[in-house]
């Protein structure tokens, strides 16, 4: 590899790292104190309201936090 090349490929692989530290990086905003609410059965299955059930059981959303435990 000539140096234009391994330039490029920094570069890339900077980019995709700031991409990614973009989308899924620590979140600071107004939603960061907000209280996530999962499904037991389907941790994917997330909502800021507890009143809403899960979208494939039905089941009640419980705190993110106890799922962990």
């Amino acid at each position: 590899m000539d140096g234009i090349q391994i330039m490029v490929t920094l570069g890339g692989i900077a980019l995709i790292a700031a991409t990614l530290w973009f989308f899924f990086g620590a979140s600071t905003g107004p939603g960061a104190g907000k209280k996530k609410f999962a499904c037991p059965m389907h941790p994917w299955i997330t909502s800021d309201d507890p009143a809403v059930p899960c979208s494939l059981c039905g089941m009640p959303l419980v705190r993110s936090d106890e799922l962990k435990t």
